[in-house]
């Protein structure tokens, strides 16, 4: 279960980061915001299917879903996850323009939360 885990939140990291390098690198193209929402909504389910087999995971093992600082910035970054992605979603509904300085803010610090939460995992099970 640990390796479905561990795929599942790497493939939303993968593919948030993805998201994120189309918009900053690919503005120019027309396709830009095509690639970035797909590749953010992707990234959001795989993080979520990452969520629900964790929960799952520990459910059959200890049943303490917060023992370790790994879970607890887990649930932090799975909730940046879920805000930067409501956000994203607002701003483009809404069209209101002062919301896009703060979607590029939380999502900047929701993939480098991604990034230590991967790197805290690998080193809860001795990866790293």
């Amino acid at each position: 279960m640990i390796f479905i885990h561990a795929g599942c939140m790497s493939a939303g990291l993968l593919l948030l980061s993805v998201g994120v390098s189309g918009a900053m690198m690919m503005r120019k193209k027309e396709w830009w915001l095509r690639v970035h929402r797909r590749c953010g909504t992707a990234g959001v389910v795989g993080v979520l299917l990452g969520l629900a087999v964790a929960l799952y995971m520990v459910s059959g093992q200890t049943g303490r879903h917060c023992a370790v600082p790994h879970a607890w910035l887990g649930i932090i970054t799975v909730l940046a996850v879920v805000c930067t992605y409501l956000i994203g979603v607002a701003q483009l509904k809404m069209r209101v323009p002062r919301m896009r300085p703060l979607h590029r803010w939380v999502g900047r610090v929701t993939l480098a939360l991604l990034v230590i939460n991967v790197l805290s995992g690998l080193s809860l099970v001795g990866v790293m």
